[in-house]
């Protein structure tokens, strides 16, 4: 391990689509869709230290994802790091800043310690992810795949090269108090429109981004909406500026578009200047 600082971009991830099957009796839900990792992305920072620190641009609860990441990477080994993060992704968004975070931490240090007893495969950095949050598998292994279970379990599919435009109010959307106000049994049955999910792929295997874009859709918007009303008017006027679709991401509360290109996706933009976050920005494999 050198003694040097490890940059490493954090990216964000949308859920092109996001079905709620069912509650299941762990007490998570059982979800169905397809992630896709975007461009929009944290920078963070690795030092060897001799204790874990964790600094960052904006305020972080005490016990965050980069020190559980790297908590569960040193174990009691006695070894530290010091982790910078500059922030990018919005809190509260449903774009997976966090886990992206914890996700480089863990990449981060592996790279540190390659070639020591202390590197581990992708299946254990996979496990370690998974201990710290649903998404961070995903953040962990990038690009497009159709996600299950409660995120973790991956198919791994080509994407599509896809200009987006994201936007984010002032409210934010907590995850855990959304799930909380869903109601629903343990039947499995979808809450979006049906075959979307086989529609969506097979956009995807055509390389038709106009017929995907049509088919963008998260089972979790209305409830969100209760909580941040302005996420349908945000579809909405993201279509009337021109988006082929439009969906929240995640459990909330940025929304997307899908574009034709990036030049009418800033073009967009200029609509959502009362918006506290809008960038455009392309998906990544």
């Amino acid at each position: 391990m050198k003694n040097e600082t490890l940059k490493i971009n954090a990216y964000a991830k949308v859920n092109l689509l996001l079905d709620v099957l069912a509650e299941r009796p762990d007490g998570y839900h059982e979800l169905e869709g397809i992630m896709q990792s975007i461009s929009l992305a944290d920078e963070v920072f690795l030092t060897p230290a001799e204790d874990i620190e964790v600094v960052c641009s904006e305020p972080l609860p005490e016990f965050n994802t980069c020190r559980t990441a790297a908590e569960e990477f040193l174990g009691e080994s006695g070894l530290g790091v010091r982790i910078e993060v500059r922030k990018h992704i919005p809190s509260e968004a449903g774009l997976g800043g966090a886990s992206a975070d914890a996700a480089a931490v863990l990449s981060g240090l592996n790279l540190m310690f390659r070639g020591t007893a202390f590197e581990r495969s992708r299946g254990e950095l996979m496990t370690l992810g998974l201990r710290i949050g649903a998404d961070v598998p995903f953040c962990l292994a990038g690009g497009c795949a159709i996600a299950r279970g409660v995120g973790e379990e991956l198919t791994p599919i080509k994407g599509l090269e896809l200009p987006l435009l994201i936007v984010k109010g002032r409210r934010g959307v907590s995850t855990g108090k959304l799930f909380r106000s869903l109601s629903m049994g343990p039947e499995i049955k979808s809450r979006l429109r049906e075959n979307a999910l086989d529609n969506a792929l097979e956009a995807i295997a055509a390389g038709n981004s106009e017929a995907l874009a049509k088919q963008v859709g998260n089972a979790l918007q209305k409830p969100a909406e209760a909580i941040a009303p302005e996420i349908g008017e945000y579809c909405a006027r993201m279509l009337e500026s021109g988006a082929l679709g439009a969906s929240m991401t995640g459990s909330g509360a940025a929304v997307f578009g899908i574009f034709r290109s990036a030049a009418e996706a800033n073009a967009a933009s200029e609509v959502f200047c009362d918006c506290d976050f809008a960038e455009v920005c392309e998906t990544i494999s």
